[in-house]
This record gives C-alpha cells, structure tokens and sequence, in this order.
C-alpha cells in the first residue's frame, strides 16, 4: 500500500508539474489570485449567508407570509448553485475575469432594483432572478480557479478562500441589522447594491490559467487545420458550406456541459456524498437560530449562534486545508470523520435545551460539515483530474443545487408536522451520516466498477508505457493450397528475370498448369 500510494503521490505531481507550467503556482501571481477569491468569496457566499436578517424584514415589511416570502431566497440560492456548469463552461470559452465581471454585475444591480420593488412578487425577478444570475456567474469560477494556480499548497488554497465566507457569515449579520434600522430595507437594498458590485474588482484580478489558454489554442488549432483539409479537398466552392459545419462544430462543443462525467463510479460517488453534506449543512443554517429561538431566548443568542458558527467556520477552513495538505491523513478520511462527528452531534441535540450545548453543537457543525468545502475542490481533482476540474465542479453545484431543491423544505414540513425542530435534527443527523456511510463504498467501487490501475511489474521500465496485459489473438493459418500466393489474386509474372526463388509452387502430384501464370514453374526438384 506505501508504495502504490507513494506511486499516486509522484504521478499527482507530475500532473500538477504539466498543468502549471510556465505560469506563477504557489507563489507570485497565484496570491493575487488568492487574494480576488477571498474577496469574492466574502461578497458572495458572506452576503447569502446573512440573507436570513433580510428574510425577517422583508416578512414585515411586504406582509405576504412567511412561505411567498421564502421563495425568493429559494429562487437566488438555486439558481446560484444550478447555473454552476454553464458558469465554468463560459470560463472556459471566454475567460474567468469576464464571466466574474458580469456576475458582479448582475448582483450588484439586483440588489438595487430590489430597493424600488413594492410587492413580493417583483422580488422573484429583482432579488430572486438578476441577483441568483450573479451569485452564480461568480461562484462557481471563483471556487474553481484557485486550484489552477495552487498545487503544493492547493487544500490550503482551498481553505482560505472558502474561510472569507465565515468572515462574512459574522460580519454581514450586524452590518445588516445596522443598515436596515439607519436607512430602512429598501436604502439596505441599494446600499448592498454598490457593496457587492466589489466583485467586478475581485474579477479585474483574475488571469486565464496557462492549462485553459492553451486548451483553447489547441482545439482553435486543430479547427482550423480541419477547416483547411476540407477547403482542400472539395475546392474552393465548399469553403463556405466548411465554414459553417466548423462553427456550427464548435458550438455543439461550446455547449458540451461533460456530462459523460457521471460515467465514472468515482465521480458520482462523490457527486451524491458532497450534495447529502451540503443540506446536512444547509439545513443547520436555519436550524440553529430557529431552535435557540424556540427554547425562549432573546435575539441576542439567537444572532451569536450564528455567529459561533461563522467564526469556527473560517478558522476550520484554514486548518483543515493545511492539514488536508500535509497529507498525514488522508483527505477522504478527514471527510468520513467530519460528516460521523456531525451525525452524533445531531441526534442527540434534541436532548438538550440549553444554550449552552446549542453554541456547542453550532461549533461542531461549524468545524466539521461547514469545512468539507475546503476538501471538496482537491478531492475532485484527484478523481477527474485537473482538465475536467472545471466542469466537475459545475456538475457537482448543480447537483447541490437539486439536492437543496428537494431535501431543503423537508426541514420545515417536519417542523409543520410535528410542531418542533426535534424531528428536524433527527433528519439532519440521518442525512450526515448517510453522506459518511455512501463514502464507505469507494473500495468496493474500485474492486467491482472501475478498472484496475496497472501495477510496477505491468509497466515498461523504459518509458513507462503500459505493456498490454494479453497479447493480440493472431488469427488462425489458413490451410496451404499449395501455393505461396492467393488463390484468388490474379498475378503474373511477365520478367524471366524473376529468381526461382519467388516462383509460384506446384507439387509434382498435380499437372502443370502454364497458362496460370507466364512465370516459369518450380518443380520438387528444384527446391
């Protein structure tokens, strides 16, 4: 097991070797890269997080009920995590600033139309649709082009940048609060406006990774030499009709979201793991503060339970992504660990109703599911690698956000059902554990599902090249008819130059045939 893992080690390197190269990695440029991320990541994820202080206000101050009002959350958080594939896709095509700078954007003016808007319903387009729009432009590039420029150091990369979201989820709560009891909801509005519009400078920040640049370059390249063989081929008159399957070619490719992805075991297993993590996680966000609230305490505690979680989220981060890259243990094992912690945590917090185990249990929860985000980028490129990073990571937000669409609301129909957050926990612990228990499967999926990797003694000493493990079937000698040639090629010999030794053979038995071939014949006594 040392040395196959010592084995995958030297190859992960090599990878990241060609991957960065010619291009600042783990130093240089790549801080200033680290450095747009966490700002983007504070505006972006912070902002959503505290979207909980603008949900209360907004319930008073539209008066539409607490079920119309929630849909306009709902509609911003799924589409920030659904539009996650397309996001990377345009990255990809176009370049991570563009894209970024869009999204800040569109969320900076969705928060300024919300300002004007009288009626809930206007809020699903404003709030809901332009500003979930821009969440989602700069998401999922933001948490996909730090591992473009971190390989040593990448988890820790990782763990940084997902960090300034605690920062956030401490901050925006009393900054909220501030705005809306000095300006009302709709100055907030317009103030958060211009605030989250910091995002296009974030994205001014950002280069296209060397491995993009020259994907891009490559597949342009070989368009053209297409482009060009046909051109040839058919003559001038077909350029145009070349022109337009090339582009028409290149579009089916623009739009290729790589859902071939779900073709590899490993993939999905993480796929399904990672979204049961994110509601196990998700579902806390509204847990903790609803519980505190229900036990009878004042909005102080409620908006420090919060907090509590926020601020073990952001130091969690950084430690687990050091720790996740010192590689003492494995990074898969930390996850299994987290989600089983979490779970215990879980099932017994209905046993207690004091504030003082619910600041302790939003400290777990802080620590260990909260930080699975810092693993999540690393432990995907393991799987796919790092040219389908980008659109792995899409396809796993996107799965986010189907998870989020359909586990979410269970919370609350529980909580209808039942009149307490009890059997909440309860589902949330179920939830944990399950995404910990669908990790236990991996050794099994490789054995049955997946390929063998080949092993030292099945590679070339050479070059390394696999050498194949059977050889190619050699097909079956067909019966001698007597002759060194095919019956059924019709072949002459005309040069009475031709040595006797490629001379057609006739055994003595049979009678000479001349008039088959105007070579002379080879008799058994001449061989």
């Amino acid at each position: 097991m040392g040395d196959k893992k010592k084995k995958a080690d030297e190859e992960v390197a090599a990878a990241d070797k060609r991957v960065v190269e010619d291009q600042d990695v783990d130093s240089g440029y790549a801080w200033v890269i680290l450095t747009g991320c966490f700002i983007m990541y504070l505006f972006v994820v912070g902002s959503i997080k505290a979207y909980g202080v603008l949900y209360a206000e907004m319930l008073e101050y539209f008066n539409a009920g607490s079920g119309n009002t929630a849909w306009i959350g709902s509609i911003c958080f799924l589409i920030m995590l659904g539009i996650g594939p397309f996001s990377n896709l345009l990255c990809r095509k176009y370049s991570f600033r563009i894209v970024t700078f869009i999204g800040g954007i569109s969320l900076g003016l969705g928060y300024f139309l919300s300002g004007f808007v009288p009626r809930t319903e206007y809020m699903y387009l404003t709030f809901g649709l332009v500003s979930g729009v821009g969440y989602g432009l700069s998401f999922a590039p933001c948490s996909t082009i730090i591992s473009f420029y971190f390989a040593k150091h990448r988890a820790l990369a990782n763990g940084i940048t997902v960090s300034a979201s605690g920062i956030g989820a401490v901050v925006f709560p009393f900054f909220y609060r501030f705005l809306i009891d000095t300006f009302s909801l709709p100055g907030t509005f317009w103030i958060m406006g211009a605030i989250t519009s910091n995002v296009c400078v974030a994205a001014c920040l950002f280069r296209q990774p060397k491995l993009l640049v020259k994907e891009k370059q490559r597949l342009q390249a070989a368009k053209k030499r297409k482009s060009d063989q046909k051109a040839l081929l058919n003559g001038d008159t077909s350029k145009n009709k070349t022109g337009e399957r090339d582009s028409k070619e290149q579009t089916s490719v623009g739009l290729n979201l790589r859902f071939s992805l779900f073709k590899n075991p490993l993939f999905t297993l993480y796929a399904v793991a990672f979204t049961l993590c994110m509601n196990g996680y998700g579902n806390n966000i509204i847990l903790i503060p609803s519980h505190v609230r229900a036990l009878g305490y004042d909005k102080l505690h409620v908006t420090l339970s919060v907090v509590i979680m926020g601020g073990c989220e952001t130091v969690s981060r950084i430690l687990f992504g050091w720790l996740a890259d010192q590689e003492i243990v494995k990074r898969r094992t930390i996850f299994l660990f987290s989600m089983f912690i979490s779970a215990i945590f879980a099932f017994i917090a209905p046993f207690f109703d004091s504030f003082i185990y619910m600041a302790i249990y939003a400290a777990i929860i802080g620590i260990f599911p909260g930080s699975f985000w810092s693993l999540m980028s690393v432990i995907l490129i393991e799987v796919v690698g790092m040219e389908d990073f980008t659109a792995a990571f899409g396809l796993v937000s996107m799965c986010l956000a189907i998870g989020a669409g359909i586990l979410t609301p269970i919370v609350g129909w529980l909580t209808d059902i039942y009149g307490s957050w009890h059997p909440a926990f309860y589902w949330t612990g179920c939830i944990l554990l399950l995404s910990g228990l669908i990790l236990l499967l991996e050794p099994l999926l490789k054995h049955f599902c997946m390929k063998p990797e080949p092993t030292a003694a099945d590679l070339d000493m050479v070059d390394g090249t696999p050498i194949r493990r059977k050889p190619k079937r050699v097909p079956p000698i067909k019966e001698e008819t007597g002759s060194l040639l095919d019956e059924d090629l019709d072949v002459s010999f005309t040069s009475n130059r031709i040595s006797k030794i490629y001379r057609p053979y006739k055994p003595s038995s049979e009678p000479e045939s001349p008039q088959r071939t105007s070579a002379p014949i080879v008799t058994d006594s001449e061989i």
